[in-house]
């Protein structure tokens, strides 16, 4: 928005906010694991970090992260779980199969501002209708083919 400022809760800050006993987690939405392997290495046990980034929530669950709050979790529940549960027990080469089939998902559910590409694939899966309040608006035409590409690879099944 014109006139906002985003604010990047820096590792010290968060390090301090993880000694109040009132903040338990923090939804790490930057793309960067060696942040995330810092925070974890610098709050106290206990402290969950969550990615907030589903292209790099597998390499940030290796890095020490609790799990994944997902966009993609919301097409592809099953193998979101999978890939975090496999990431989790260190089966790196299950959590990478499944995520490698998750990436394209990852990227073309956020071609628009989130969740305007997420409520229109549920949709077309027939998990919801199509209505959608201001100031939501349809997916932009040119991204239609990309978001039923990105469900096709990931096995998803569209309604017909």
């Amino acid at each position: 928005m014109p006139g906002r400022t985003a604010v990047d809760l820096l590792p010290p800050t968060v390090v301090r906010l993880s000694q109040l006993p009132r903040i338990v987690a923090l939804k790490e939405a930057v793309p960067d694991v060696a942040r995330i392997a810092q925070l974890v290495s610098d709050s106290p046990p206990g402290f969950a970090i969550l990615s907030g980034d589903d292209l790099t929530a597998r390499q940030a669950i290796a890095a020490g992260a609790a799990g994944v709050i997902s966009v993609t979790a919301n097409v592809a529940p099953r193998a979101m779980s999978d890939m975090v549960a496999a990431a989790r027990r260190g089966d790196t080469a299950a959590a990478a199969a499944i995520d490698q089939r998750l990436e394209l998902l990852h990227r073309n559910l956020f071609v628009e501002a989130n969740p305007i590409p997420v409520k229109w694939a549920l949709a077309r899966m027939g998990m919801m209708d199509g209505a959608l309040r201001l100031p939501l608006t349809e997916l932009s035409a040119p991204w239609h083919a990309a978001v039923i590409d990105a469900l096709g690879a990931a096995g998803i099944a569209l309604n017909s």
